[in-house]
């Protein structure tokens, strides 16, 4: 198997630090040591942590678990079956961590265009991945007509992040049944 590229090295170590840790507690050093590489060649890849920190959340976004899906499941089962596993995830990690791209958007949109941008997009990819669920399911009859695909794709996914946000806060599943008792059991009728 070839051997990955310092900057892919870098790369996939900031994902797991940042995503653990923060942006503010991971330096450039901490990242560059945990990857086992010399701090000198992160400057060879990267022209600053912030620049990094926008190239973490489009990784972030581009290879999340939310991308998989379950074949031969309908529409909306689909759509169930990939925000259980986001669950199923976030209750493995004790509470912790939640999503990246959420966490990225709490504590760098208003110190960071670069971030906050990319943090934009991959909400923006996101929800658009949502909205075409929608889609499908009402074309199957599974989902009112009525509703507007579109902005039930970016309101649910609004409100799973700040699901997220509350279930690190609580420590517990309550915020998680709440969404999926209220966007499954009566928003997305």
């Amino acid at each position: 198997m070839p051997r990955a590229s310092v900057r892919e090295v870098i790369v996939e170590t900031a994902v797991q630090e940042i995503h653990k840790y923060g942006y503010a507690a991971c330096s450039v050093d901490t990242i560059t040591k945990a990857a086992g590489v010399p701090k000198g060649s992160f400057y060879n890849h990267f022209k600053s942590k912030e620049d990094l920190g926008a190239e973490v959340v489009r990784r972030y976004a581009a290879e999340s678990e939310w991308n998989r899906t379950t074949p031969g499941l309908s529409p909306l089962e689909r759509l169930r079956a990939r925000f259980t596993t986001m669950k199923d995830i976030l209750i493995g990690n004790e509470y912790t961590r939640g999503c990246l791209i959420g966490n990225m958007a709490a504590e760098r949109a208003d110190h960071s265009d670069v971030i906050r941008t990319q943090v934009a997009l991959s909400l923006t990819s996101w929800s658009d991945g949502i909205t075409e669920e929608i889609e499908q399911a009402q074309a199957a009859g599974e989902i009112s007509e009525k509703l507007d695909a579109r902005q039930l794709g970016r309101f649910v996914l609004n409100a799973w992040e700040g699901t997220l946000l509350r279930a690190k806060a609580d420590k517990n599943t309550q915020p998680i049944e709440d969404f999926f008792t209220v966007v499954f059991d009566t928003v997305l009728r």
